[in-house]
């Protein structure tokens, strides 16, 4: 089974941020998994290949209105993306043959209304795309959700793609976007506020929150048609805290970050396991925070706890029952030795921590 590293970087330093929270909410669910299947009527009635991306739903603060929301471009996504793969060519012995070849896709905002109205928008502008076809006043009680789409350009696409293919990403990308809505009722293109997806922090000044929403919990390199692919596990760490070391002393613990685990192309009905490692630069099997980072420093011996276990550098420790989506677990800090701590030069201490996970059958 593959690997998957990342850097764990642990800073004795304070941060605090005080961002402005926008007016618009916005919570958006990536689909998992990302899976092609044929459209049917009556959204698709073309039978074009379709893909959901996720759904978004809105919500303000202090009763902001929600005028016009649209589909604002980061990754360059108007000009279509392109994803090849098996393309039926002819019949042979009354057998379909098919060659290497690509399809080309856009992306469709559907939107749920109260009432049972349903809207479909092309996203074809730039800087931004309004996803209801007409909208008047506060849609804020109006929009029950709007789902994004890849969708095929080209129709009849059982007959063209291959049931059971996988087909790559191979133009353009989907990498990320932000959503806004209009200032008032006259309308988007009047001027717009941008919205906080998933928490986004959007800058006081109106420009565009950075980074934007990603389409998908992971980037999108591939889709299959039809078919699930093998379990794909991939590893973020999260909310990467700065702490007082104080509260490290002895036997005090305190929490530096969270280790996430997401979990796709996964069944439902399983749950998934995997062996977690956290390895030091010096290949030990204790830890310890070095003044500057640099391990010829002053070092101050600490303990890291995962799991509810203390780690041994290099060792794996087996985390259970992962289920599809998201799963997350605390990474703490404990034992830190006081008498160093309190001889130690002035300066910043930092560990850095490589974190490899190794996915294991399925429990």
């Amino acid at each position: 089974m593959g690997k998957v590293q990342k850097l764990l970087l642990l800073v004795l330093l304070a941060c605090f941020a005080a961002p402005l929270p926008a007016q618009i909410n916005v919570a958006y669910i990536p689909a998992n998994p990302l899976v092609f299947e044929i459209g049917a009527s009556p959204l698709f009635p073309d039978r074009n290949m379709i893909a959901l991306l996720g759904t978004m739903t809105f919500s303000s603060i202090k009763n902001t209105a929600l005028f016009d929301p649209a589909f604002m471009e980061v990754s360059t996504v108007s000009s279509g993306v392109s994803f090849s793969g098996d393309r039926f060519s002819h019949f042979q012995d009354g057998q379909a043959e098919y060659q290497a070849g690509s399809f080309s896709f856009r992306i469709v905002a559907v939107a749920s209304l109260v009432g049972g109205v349903v809207t479909k928008k092309d996203i074809t502008s730039s800087p931004g795309t309004p996803m209801l076809t007409q909208s008047s006043g506060n849609q804020l009680d109006k929009i029950l959700d709007i789902k994004l789409y890849l969708v095929s350009w080209e129709s009849h696409m059982d007959q063209k793609a291959r049931l059971g293919s996988s087909y790559q990403l191979t133009s353009n990308n989907l990498g990320t976007f932000n959503i806004a809505s209009a200032k008032s009722g006259s309308g988007f293109y009047n001027g717009f506020n941008y919205a906080s997806v998933n928490d986004q922090i959007v800058p006081s000044n109106g420009s565009a929150p950075y980074p934007g929403q990603m389409f998908s919990y992971a980037p999108i390199s591939s889709i299959p048609y039809g078919t699930l692919q093998k379990p794909d596990f991939q590893l973020s760490i999260l909310d990467e805290n700065s702490f007082t070391i104080t509260d490290a002393y002895g036997g005090l613990s305190t929490r530096i970050a969270r280790a996430k685990i997401f979990l796709s192309n996964a069944s439902p009905n399983q749950s998934y396991g995997i062996d977690i490692t956290y390895t030091n630069r010096a290949n030990s099997t204790n830890f310890s925070l070095h003044l500057d980072n640099n391990q010829n420093l002053y070092a101050i011996p600490y303990t890291l706890i995962f799991n509810g276990r203390e780690v041994e550098g290099g060792k794996p420790i087996r985390w259970s029952n992962l289920v599809p989506n998201a799963n997350y677990k605390d990474i703490s800090i404990t034992k830190v030795n006081a008498l160093r701590a309190e001889m130690a030069p002035a300066g910043d201490y930092f560990d850095t921590i490589t974190v490899t996970i190794t996915p294991i059958d399925t429990l």
